[in-house]
């Protein structure tokens, strides 16, 4: 590990200075944002504008962005994809975390990063619609009790992180928004099919997870529980960290009311990784 840290040296300093002084922390900021609806549903049809929601993030300029409910490429979004429109405003990379197909484009999540992603990946959880094949929302029984209401996924990124002026080491990001209806015993499993997926049992890089996961009870997210360390939650819109004792909180996590641009406050926690 330590000869591909030092082949990647020379990005890192491509990075520049500004994020050196940053290097050894993380800010990461989780926001449900509703698919740039507002809560109130005022400018719905004007074109989604961002300019509110980038005034909101910019004001904390965190390092890596979870974003929930986030609808890209679809007709109503005038085939946009969302996720490249807010990267490229704010200077990051982003990875989209499809959930399921929706009028044209996609429904589901994304990261973004100040850092450049090295690999990625996704997956959808298991599911059953009872109107069959092709159907991904609103679900009813008898599947619904078994699989949720909506086609939901869990995806991840591996970022480059400086560390120093001549090497860089790597983090997993993973984010997911499990399902709102249904048993806990759905969020159980969807905490389970993300473990399992993203390794955060035994997570090949240290790594860190946010997302809108619907249930702020700790017993339903056992298997997050049992191999993380809980960052910070508001509501229903948690941030963990894996493995046990790997980072440790700076200052307190924060919740923000995000107004008529979502029914979900915005997070984010600051984290730095213990010294070996």
């Amino acid at each position: 590990m330590r000869t591909f840290l030092k082949t990647v040296s020379v990005l890192a300093l491509l990075l520049g200075s500004a994020y050196m002084a940053s290097a050894q922390t993380l800010t990461i900021f989780d926001w449900n944002v509703l698919s740039f609806e507002r809560r109130d549903k005022t400018g719905e049809t004007s074109g989604f504008p961002i300019t509110e929601h980038l005034a909101k993030i910019q004001a904390v300029n965190p390092d890596i962005i979870t974003f929930n409910e986030y609808e890209s490429a679809s007709d109503r979004m005038s085939n946009k994809e969302k996720a490249a429109e807010v990267a490229a405003s704010l200077g990051m990379y982003s990875y989209y975390i499809m959930s399921y197909p929706k009028s044209g484009g996609y429904y589901g999540n994304a990261i973004l990063s100040k850092y450049p992603i090295v690999n990625a990946g996704s997956v959808q959880f298991q599911y059953t619609n009872n109107m069959g094949e092709g159907h991904y929302d609103q679900n009813a029984e008898p599947f619904l009790s078994q699989w949720g209401s909506d086609q939901r996924s869990v995806g991840y990124v591996d970022i480059l992180v400086p560390v120093s002026a001549t090497e860089s080491t790597i983090v997993r990001v993973v984010c997911s928004h499990f399902d709102h209806k249904g048993p806990e015993t759905i969020r159980t499993n969807h905490a389970t099919w993300s473990v399992q997926f993203a390794s955060l049992d035994n997570p090949p890089y240290p790594t860190l997870m946010a997302g809108d996961l619907n249930t702020s009870n700790t017993s339903t997210l056992a298997p997050l529980e049992n191999v993380g360390d809980h960052v910070f939650v508001n509501w229903v819109d948690h941030i963990y960290s894996f493995p046990k004792g790997k980072w440790e909180r700076v200052g307190n996590g924060t919740a923000v009311s995000s107004g008529n641009l979502s029914d979900h406050s915005y997070i984010y926690a600051t984290v730095q990784l213990k010294a070996e």
